[in-house]
């Protein structure tokens, strides 16, 4: 695997959108519509993957630079999940309306607050069993965005 660049100050231009709709139906009877997977402590850690995602990327953006991407229903739960997070940073939506709609509504909303600001786009249901690693990832992703490039990354199907 090719070496991560440092982490540089150009991570202060770097936002993290967190999509964390959902319908609750995946994990039934355990996930419910006003408490879905994300809000559910899956892993072992007793944190739910939501925590754990805003946990797993706080050395790269902090708390002020992340945007939750959800369904109107799951305003407060989330609140309550996150307390440390502006409620201005969590964005409604009024109906679910998949990947497309969320990311572009999200990135109309960065690029109001800061036009000079990257975007990582991130899920807020997954387990990464190694977030060190997961950091250099991302790290290597942005990097290469430097020039306007889109960069997606995941497994293999």
């Amino acid at each position: 695997m090719t070496q991560p660049p440092p982490p540089s100050d150009d991570l202060n231009a770097v936002y993290a959108v967190i999509m964390a709709g959902g319908a609750g139906t995946r994990f039934w009877p355990a996930s419910r519509r006003k408490h879905p997977k994300q809000l559910l402590p899956l892993s072992g850690t007793g944190k739910s993957l939501l925590q754990e995602t805003i946990e797993r990327i706080a050395p790269l953006v902090p708390v002020e630079r992340v945007l939750i991407v959800t369904g109107e229903h799951l305003v407060d739960p989330i609140a309550a999940e996150l307390p440390e997070l502006s409620t201005e940073n969590v964005l409604a939506e009024p109906s679910g309306r998949n990947t497309a709609p969320c990311v572009a509504w999200a990135a109309a909303t960065v690029q109001r607050r800061d036009e000079n600001a990257r975007l990582m786009v991130l899920p807020a249901d997954h387990h990464i069993g190694k977030p060190d690693a997961y950091r250099d990832v991302l790290r290597l992703a942005l990097s290469a965005c430097d020039d306007g490039s889109l960069v997606t990354e995941g497994l293999t199907p």
